[in-house]
């Protein structure tokens, strides 16, 4: 058992406590004393600054005296000198802190925090995040299963559903296994992490299975699965790429926290991508094969068709039958069957925004978003306070807030350091140590001498005020201003405190460094913090004296300075590296460029409207902003591939093509990736409820994006079909494809068409647009000279 006389840090042979000689003097003063603020001597001279310990004083009108405050503050110092005092001290406090988790009184409230408490506060968050895995998942299970439902107990896939969450599971679990395994020091902002890697992986899980619905039931499983990897293995493989290529890019970021969350986000993509097209891919064949077999999705027993089961209850047929053959026809020609959001984006939300007078609206509505997203920017707040960094419920929370509350109009005691050696008992050089001072006491951030500690400043009145009394007392040289300066000033009580402020060399014949201490005022804010910080060193640099300036709190400080630089660093990197990405996939130049575009009014909206929901540009925004960038391409570029891919001349009609097949994708991916973190929003942290926030703005203007904005421009903008084109491609094919449907003229408006590159395709004439003669002359000629050459 050690109390704190035996582990306190020293001086004099006494204990330090911060304040503890103002509360001593507090106790004993009688009325003819009083306590100034923000500075007041104590007897025996001492000086001590008030403004420290006192919080929210009422000053009695007129006067600097303390008529009462509301909050009083202690500092325990411990010692850390050697790894034994380190690890005693470190005991002591927790036995502290216990102490205080039991103290309860009726006159006073407690707030009390040390020196490990942040930390300790930080690395408990990841245990409470863990708690809310589980609800994510059944959440996400229960979403997924319900996407994989159909009223064909046949054809529906509910184990489809959970088993794409546990592959989702399982690229957590590697991701985490292999990063730790690797070194990479997991962090409170990775807890996160299995939220988003959920949703991405889920999007994956629907990708495949609309690709899965678009072949045909009467082929084999090996051919479905074929067509089902053709089809949706591209999509993925470029989520994927544009996720991790943008995770990749925030990992060279120079903020630790940004640096592991992006290693770890990244890994559990790709290991999301891998069993994605392995674990889920295999179990689609098992699903495949009990769909050939037309057994029950629940049971897997062999069920009737709806039409071998006509005298059976309605129930029975309700519950008990299915058909793997629906939607084939008699000519054995499969005509899909359409998912009912399929169908509300074809017949219904499509043709809605393609009518010019909801272009003018979106148009308009998309200006005024841009221009709020654009205000919102410029009033970016940036940093993070140290309270909200912990739980909201952690004590150590409540300390910081009451710190900013009581004590936020006096900051931290900047120590001015002059690192080189200079002679002090030259007059000119003592002028000019006055004027750097000076310069650091003039500015909009420190008060002005009167909280100053300058060791110089009080040597030379001490010098001024005994050299009369004190024999030999002078400085008119080097030798008697080191010897006096020694000793007697720095023997007397009231200054042994400067010898810690004093490097003298080895035979203490030069000083060979000293520091001051200015004080700071109204560090009230994240912005004034850093303003505070660049301020004083660009003070220090360009003084003629080597100076530095510091203060424990710079090391939190600074990442204000380069989270703006850093974020746009990576994200003008990223861009870049996505438009080269959009090159690649959408076969179009100016497509690419749109696409560009897109990602940049995304990243723009995010920026300023995270602002509107009180959320401060930081480590944890930024991460999202990185993600911003891949969540962007994955809605946008998409979208203008199927519009480009599409044959039809009309861009009306391409544009509802685009949302036909892939509106659906779009929505579940955004909706499972909501999902998946909606339930950060109840997380009791700031950082796990800022994550939720800046995603969930991601994710829904991406898909505003996507499904609105994007079509709504590449109708009025995107690129024109070229007819000739068309023409001579038809030509070049010497036979008609027998393999192709075959269309009547009556059955135009109710077949789905198969010209376009991304499948399924929305008949034009439902569209209500005219058809080109040539169409329909080419659609004749198919439907009644099969065997002939054009």
């Amino acid at each position: 058992n050690y109390s704190y006389t035996e582990l306190c840090s020293r001086w004099n042979m006494q204990c330090q406590i911060g304040g503890e000689d103002l509360l001593d003097f507090a106790v004993q003063k009688n009325e003819s004393t009083a306590i100034s603020y923000p500075r007041t001597d104590v007897p025996g001279g001492f000086p001590v600054i008030t403004a420290g310990t006192l919080g929210s004083p009422v000053l009695k009108a007129g006067s600097e005296e303390v008529e009462h405050a509301k909050s009083f503050r202690l500092d325990y110092y411990l010692r850390t000198d050697s790894p034994a005092d380190d690890k005693l001290s470190e005991k002591w406090e927790l036995e502290a802190l216990s102490f205080m988790e039991t103290f309860e009184s009726s006159a006073i409230n407690v707030y009390y925090s040390t020196s490990e408490s942040l930390d300790a506060e930080l690395a408990a968050l990841t245990p409470r995040a863990i708690r809310l895995y589980s609800i994510t998942f059944t959440v996400l299970i229960t979403f997924s299963v319900l996407s994989c439902m159909m009223l064909d107990n046949v054809r529906s896939k509910p184990w489809l559903g959970m088993l794409g969450v546990l592959s989702a599971g399982m690229a957590i679990a590697a991701s985490m296994g292999l990063c730790l395994y690797c070194g990479v020091k997991f962090n409170s902002v990775v807890a996160s992490m299995p939220f988003l890697a959920l949703g991405i992986g889920v999007d994956d899980l629907f990708v495949m299975l609309a690709a899965w619905r678009k072949t045909h039931p009467g082929h084999s499983v090996e051919e479905r699965m074929g067509e089902t990897y053709a089809d949706a293995a591209v999509s993925i493989t470029i989520t994927t790429v544009t996720n991790a290529l943008a995770l990749g890019i925030g990992a060279i970021t120079t903020i630790r926290a940004v640096q592991v969350f992006c290693i770890y986000s990244g890994v559990a993509v790709l290991f999301a991508y891998l069993f994605q097209i392995t674990f889920f891919g295999a179990c689609m064949v098992y699903i495949g094969h009990r769909e050939k077999g037309n057994r029950h999705a629940v049971t897997c027993k062999r069920v009737p068709t709806p039409d071998e089961a006509k005298d059976r209850s309605g129930c029975f047929r309700a519950m008990c039958t299915g058909n793997t053959m629906a939607g084939v026809g008699s000519d054995g020609e499969y005509h899909g069957s359409d998912h009912a959001v399929m169908v509300f984006f074809r017949k219904y939300f499509g043709p809605f925004i393609t009518k010019w007078w909801v272009k003018i609206i979106v148009l308009l509505i998309y200006g005024a978003y841009l221009g709020c997203a654009i205000w919102g920017c410029l009033q970016v707040r940036q940093g993070i306070r140290l309270s909200k960094m912990a739980a909201d419920d952690s004590y150590v929370a409540d300390f910081y807030d009451k710190q900013y509350q009581h004590y936020g109009a006096y900051g931290p005691r900047v120590a001015i350091i002059i690192t080189q050696p200079l002679n002090y008992w030259e007059e000119n050089t003592r002028d000019q140590v006055e004027e750097l001072l000076t310069k650091f006491e003039d500015t909009d951030f420190t008060f002005g001498k009167t909280l100053t500690e300058s060791w110089l400043r009080d040597y030379l009145e001490f010098v001024d005020q005994y050299s009369g009394v004190i024999p030999g007392l002078s400085i008119t040289n080097k030798s008697s201003f080191l010897s006096n300066l020694q000793d007697p000033f720095l023997k007397n009580a009231a200054f042994k405190r400067y010898s810690l402020d004093i490097a003298f060399s080895g035979d203490k014949s030069t000083i060979e460094s000293s520091r001051f201490f200015v004080q700071t005022k109204n560090i009230v804010n994240s912005d004034r913090e850093q303003d505070m910080m660049i301020k004083m060193r660009e003070i220090a640099d360009s003084m003629s004296i080597k100076t530095m300036v510091y203060h424990p709190l710079f090391l939190f400080f600074d990442q204000y300075i380069i989270i703006l630089p850093n974020t746009l660093q990576n994200v003008g990197i990223a861009t870049a590296a996505m438009f080269v990405v959009a090159l690649v996939l959408v076969p179009h130049p100016v497509c690419s460029l749109w696409v560009t575009l897109s990602i940049a009014s995304i990243c723009t909206g995010v920026v300023g409207y995270m602002t509107f929901w009180d959320i401060n540009l930081d480590g944890i925004s930024m991460i999202n902003i990185i993600m911003c960038i891949g969540f962007s391409v994955d809605f946008s570029a998409h979208i203008t591939y199927s519009f480009v891919s599409c044959e039809e001349k009309n861009r009306n009609s391409r544009a509802v093509s685009a949302l036909y097949s892939l509106g659906m994708p779009i929505l579940q991916g955004a909706l499972s990736t909501i999902l998946g973190l909606s339930f950060l929003s109840t997380a009791p942290s700031y950082i796990l409820r800022t994550f939720f926030k800046t995603m969930f703005i991601v994710i829904l203007l991406g898909a505003l994006h996507g499904l609105i904005i994007l079509p709504v421009v590449l109708t009025i903008l995107g690129p024109k079909r070229d007819d000739r084109r068309n023409m001579d491609r038809l030509r070049a094919d010497s036979k008609v494809n027998t393999s192709h449907p075959v269309y009547e003229a009556d059955q135009y408006d109710s077949r789905e068409p198969q010209r376009c590159g991304i499948r399924p395709y929305y008949s034009p004439r439902d569209m209500e647009v005219t058809i080109p003669l040539n169409d329909t002359k080419i659609y004749y000629l198919l439907a009644t000279l099969p065997e002939t050459t054009l």
